[in-house]
């Protein structure tokens, strides 16, 4: 388990401290957990403990609390059987003795086969089924692990499995033994809120924070696959927008809305039936082609067109005919201004992304040529400090999409092209860097550092904005 400090949160600088933990130190966490708490509560199945937990989202203390306000009312609450008062559900599927003659042996009610007691196994309520019964009823209960939650005896009756007897079953069976640890972990991640697992390609490396913060991103950086992200949305780090916004913003760019604003920017209705028109041709002459209307009418004027020799088309009439189609033309315009600056920079950090290999084949040259620990770790820093910023421009474009016009808007506007003019910059010299013969080193430890200075300025501008209330047009906050 790796301890780390995230340095922010999308609405101030404040730093939280969160832990990196692989699926062992998963393991670890929850069997400390659970020894924790049974000797709290006094209970015997470290098993029981665990599924208390789950119900109550992980969190020890309001466990602890409503256990001891009323257990029974918990117990049944969480449908689990009470270990202090409910007596064990005991059926006709108690072990009997073997119909044969031999007194020794006894019968399985699953199986129906003789065996010596040896190899047999039951739980406290005492219902005994053989060895290889109970390890294809284990095989057949993690089938599908995503909807496993408890492990009953095979008798129907309320007795849950221990998880340590259940282990102690499926020893001799590896593929068995990481599906029944597998459940444990998804158990333990599914229903805590403090934990979330990195959303790294094929990445399996466990993030638990120390406090649960409602609708408040933090950035989370993992060590493992190198993938910095929100915990609250499981995004990639977005400062300065809000999950919530993002989704809206992500929403939109999906949606068929903008299909429907290009229609209205490009197409008119026929004034008869409101069926929307495409011009395809020169002349200003039109004829609806709908079926049972086939209105005529002027394209400029929407006058019928019978009218159109006395009507006078060239003479402007406030009276809104074109005010639904000249403000969804503004909205287009006004979107795709924002869009496709969001478009950009997301292609262009992808591409730079691709470009690490470059950037490690640099270094290794750095290292033929005997250049110094600082000069090679320049190039690295260059590099990181460059995706940040791409980054974070990437999502001031959204940022500014929901933004509404004042004064401390034109101020995040001049700090967002600072920062534009600065990333460029940068992009082109880290460029040249990389495949420079000559010692730059210093030159791009100076535009590194001017460029990371730029976007922490505007950073911190918009965090000033979210906590002096300077924004509006955003979501609540």
């Amino acid at each position: 388990m790796r301890r780390h400090v995230s340095p922010m949160t999308i609405l101030t600088n404040e730093q939280a401290i969160y832990y990196l933990l692989s699926e062992k130190d998963i393991l670890k966490e929850i069997q400390k957990i659970n020894r924790d708490v049974s000797e709290i509560l006094g209970l015997q199945s470290t098993t029981l403990v665990r599924l208390l937990l789950s119900h109550f989202h992980w969190d020890q203390d309001l466990l602890t609390d409503r256990y001891w306000d009323d257990p029974d009312r918990l117990f049944l609450k969480a449908k689990l059987p009470n270990p202090n008062s409910s007596p064990i559900d005991l059926t006709p599927a108690s072990p009997a003795p073997s119909d044969g003659s031999d007194p020794n042996l006894v019968t399985c009610k699953t199986c129906y086969s003789d065996k010596p007691p040896n190899e047999f196994y039951s739980l406290a309520c005492n219902h005994k089924h053989c060895l290889p019964c109970w390890r294809l009823y284990l095989q057949s209960c993690l089938a599908n692990i995503t909807n496993v939650k408890k492990i009953s005896c095979p008798s129907n009756c309320n007795q849950i499995v221990d998880d340590e007897e259940a282990l102690r079953l499926l020893k001799h069976d590896e593929r068995l033994t990481k599906r029944y640890e597998q459940v444990m972990i998804n158990s333990y991640v599914d229903t805590n809120r403090l934990t979330k697992w990195c959303p790294g390609n094929s990445c399996s490396t466990l993030v638990r924070i120390n406090s649960h913060l409602t609708d408040c991103a933090q950035m989370i950086s993992c060590d493992v696959c190198k993938t910095t992200f929100c915990f609250h949305c499981s995004k990639q780090w977005h400062d300065p927008i809000q999950c919530s916004l993002l989704v809206k913003w992500e929403k939109k760019n999906r949606d068929e809305s903008m299909t429907s604003e290009w229609l209205i920017a490009n197409t008119k209705e026929c004034p008869n039936c409101h069926a929307s028109i495409e011009k395809n041709g020169g002349c200003n002459h039109m004829t609806c082609r709908k079926p049972g209307c086939a209105h005529e009418f002027c394209w400029i004027c929407f006058g019928p067109w019978k009218d159109h020799a006395t009507r006078q088309c060239n003479v402007f009439r406030e009276d809104g005919v074109n005010s639904n189609q000249l403000s969804a033309r503004e909205n287009l315009a006004r979107y795709m201004h924002y869009f496709t600056r969001y478009q950009a920079h997301n292609q262009s950090l992808e591409l730079e992304t691709n470009h690490s290999n470059q950037v490690e084949q640099r270094i290794q040259e750095m290292q033929a040529e005997s250049k110094t620990f600082t000069e090679q770790q320049a190039t690295y820093k260059a590099f990181d400090v460059l995706q940040q910023c791409r980054r974070t421009l990437k999502y001031t474009y959204a940022f500014a999409y929901y933004l509404y016009r004042n004064n401390q808007a034109e101020v995040f506007e001049q700090n967002q092209a600072d920062l534009e003019r600065a990333t460029e910059a940068l992009s082109g010299f880290l460029e040249a860097e990389i495949d420079a013969e000559k010692n730059i080193s210093i030159q791009l430890m100076d535009k590194t550092r001017y460029c990371d200075q730029r976007r922490k300025i505007l950073i911190d501008h918009c965090k000033e904005g979210y906590s002096e209330h300077y924004w509006a047009g955003l979501d609540a906050y």
